[in-house]
């Protein structure tokens, strides 16, 4: 019985209401003016205690100020990591009734790099709902040989907003995996980082606007995989794919892989949220539109076969009371790691000194990312 569940409250009730009886009864009896005294004094103060404590657990599950035991009773150190909804071998296992990716490239395969001999690559890939191309970087593994036939698994980075591709390589994302690949604790793997919204100053939450507006959601999760399996040696099954963002791309990690479980098999959500903020100049879906895309409700109601790692902090008002309702929410076979920071705002000197501790994580949950 998780914290967040109708049972405290269910149980909390019962007892403040067999309290009270006993008292208006005036059970136990007692011999002894002063003995009986002493024993009603008793039974206040444990229903005046029952009663706080009753009213703090109703707080609590309408603003989730702690979402699970652990996060209660850990309140005082510097984070709290704690499960929430199903096992990993439930997300992984689980059948998915969502498209997947092809299996072979739609065109002709050109695995020439643009740059040979760098790691990062930078292409420019022709967005046909938008008709213009799109700057999408990659990070290579070290040893990378596109004349080879080795296949390597995909993380795609997902930057903040406003931002662009080099936003995500300026943090120590590229770094760490670097590190851990060294160490032989992560499989050598892909980074495709594309621009996440199209045209780039428009805040589009990774989704689909009606007919006419961007179609975010269409280029993340069927142009840029579709152009990947056509341009490098990558795994072509969803548990070697991964989604990893930071904030607004945190968002859009979440989002990509609870709508495309079919595509990708975990998501690593770093201060991050869970319902689209749109920002008052573009605002395309009508609010009945929008249920389709608040994954709180979807990890309750609809939960797919999805393994999360998610970073919060209890400091970030923006990020922290979402995550809470959405960690709150969880059910099998979605599968959440969650990491609860006591200290930080809304920045970056929060998030990245855990990048290393969330691949890490991700080499070993999903097959494809294994050492």
């Amino acid at each position: 019985m998780e914290l967040t569940d109708p049972g405290p409250i269910v149980i909390l009730s019962v007892l403040a209401v067999a309290l009270f009886a006993l008292l208006v009864m005036g059970w136990p009896r007692t011999r002894g003016r002063s003995r009986g005294a002493g024993m009603r004094a008793v039974q206040v103060l444990l229903l005046n205690a029952v009663v706080v404590t009753l009213a703090l657990a109703i707080l609590n599950d309408q603003y989730v100020f702690y979402a699970t035991w652990a996060d209660l009773f850990g309140a005082r150190s510097p984070q709290v990591q704690a499960h929430h909804g199903g096992t990993v071998r439930e997300a992984l296992t689980t059948p998915v009734h969502s498209a997947g990716l092809p299996k072979q490239p739609t065109t002709r395969p050109d695995y020439a790099l643009p740059e040979p001999g760098s790691r990062l690559q930078t292409y420019s890939v022709f967005d046909p709902s938008a008709a213009r191309r799109v700057p999408v970087l990659v990070y290579l593994p070290v040893g990378y040989d596109p004349r080879s036939s080795r296949t390597y698994p995909v993380i795609l980075g997902l930057h903040g907003f406003p931002a662009t591709p080099t936003s995500f390589v300026h943090h120590n994302f590229l770094s760490s995996a670097t590190r851990l690949t060294m160490e032989h604790k992560l499989a050598p793997s892909i980074f495709v980082i594309p621009q996440i919204d199209v045209p780039a100053e428009v805040d589009t939450e990774c989704l689909n606007g009606p007919p006419g507006n961007p179609q975010s959601e269409t280029w993340l999760t069927s142009v840029v995989p579709t152009w990947t399996i056509s341009h490098l040696h990558v795994r072509t099954d969803r548990l070697s794919w991964a989604t990893m963002g930071y904030s607004y791309g945190a968002w859009c990690s979440a989002l990509l892989s609870m709508r495309h479980p079919g595509i990708f098999g975990a998501a690593i959500v770093m201060q991050g949220y869970f319902h689209p903020e749109f920002e008052p100049s573009y605002s395309p879906l009508t609010a009945a539109e929008l249920q389709g895309y608040d994954l709180t409700r979807l990890a309750s109601t609809a939960p797919p076969p999805l393994a999360m790692w998610v970073l919060a902090s209890r400091q970030d008002h923006r990020s922290y009371p979402s995550t809470a309702g959405f960690l709150k929410a969880a059910r099998r076979p979605l599968s959440i790691t969650s990491v609860v920071l006591a200290d930080g705002g809304h920045r970056p000197s929060v998030y990245e000194p855990y990048s290393a501790a969330a691949l890490a994580w991700l080499a070993d949950t999903l097959p494809g990312f294994r050492a």
